[in-house]
């Protein structure tokens, strides 16, 4: 299967500043600039998209397709629009297109793009591995200024031009402080979400590590927040000058409700916040 027992790794923030993240034990909340949190949708998916031009606002081509489901959660004409997978990372690309990479067992992985009326296509084909672990999928995805597409792998980042060449961003990435590393990892420091913001410098949730990572286009990729036990960041999102961080308590089996999902923001001088924390109701 393509879902593994691990906490989601979607967050994302609009133009209005509002924070959406998924809680794969209750839902997807939404987090506005004044600090109310609030439940908008009980799917309990792993991934979501930020559709913010709303080219599936109206797309009746969402569902059930490559061994994966896909929902749009926000009404219909509703814009910015959010979109949820239950297996693969997926984002809306500038050119409408929605990617993703479909779990595959062996072999290559094909990026694929799907349209707002439903026309699919193999956008580029990712390797196997790139280092020396066969990936049978991608642990995340995101788009850049210029519309090329990153993904993740255990250790590396992959990039995706606008033209579908395929090259290695960065390889063989290590994370000094790795001294506690979530139980139960793939290959550390398990690159998760990842965020593109608008110098070209990538941020990435090295899950394994329990550490936010930036990977800047040019240099060495440096630690900008590290966390302790029991928590780990799954995803990050950029806006502005800030940096949205996804932490989730990391507990073992699958009670999904164990996972505590909470918000953290880094700004710019490296000053962190959290700004919510999700309660549970028998926590």
């Amino acid at each position: 299967m393509a879902t593994q027992a691990h906490p989601g790794s979607s967050i994302v923030v609009d133009s209005y500043g509002q924070v959406f993240f998924v809680d794969t034990g209750q839902g997807i909340w939404q987090l506005n600039p004044q600090g109310r949190l609030t439940l908008i949708h009980t799917l309990a998916y792993h991934w979501m998209a930020l559709d913010e031009k709303g080219y599936f606002a109206q797309s009746s081509a969402l569902g059930e397709f490559d061994r994966g489901s896909f929902a749009r959660i926000t009404p219909v004409a509703f814009i910015p629009t959010l979109i949820i997978s239950s297996d693969y990372p997926i984002v809306v690309g500038e050119d409408s297109g929605l990617y993703y990479v479909p779990y595959n067992r062996s072999g290559a992985r094909e990026l694929v793009r799907r349209t707002p009326d439903g026309q699919r296509s193999v956008f580029a084909t990712l390797p196997s591995s790139v280092n020396d672990k066969p990936m049978q999928w991608v642990n995340g995805i995101a788009i850049g200024p210029d519309g090329s597409l990153y993904t993740t792998e255990n250790d590396a980042i992959v990039k995706i031009d606008r033209s579908g060449i395929v090259s290695t961003f960065r390889g063989a990435i290590q994370v000094s402080d790795c001294s506690d590393p979530v139980f139960d990892t793939p290959k550390l420091p398990y690159l998760r979400g990842l965020a593109v913001a608008h110098d070209g410098t990538i941020y990435a949730a090295a899950n394994g590590c329990r550490t936010v990572i930036a990977v800047p286009a040019n240099g060495p990729a440096k630690a900008i927040r590290k966390t302790e036990r029991p928590w780990s960041p799954t995803g990050v999102a950029v806006h502005g000058k800030d940096v949205y961080v996804l932490e989730y308590v990391h507990m073992p089996g699958d009670n999904r409700k164990e996972w505590i999902p909470r918000v953290c923001k880094i700004g710019p001088d490296g000053k962190m916040t959290i700004l919510a924390t999700v309660q549970r109701r028998n926590n």
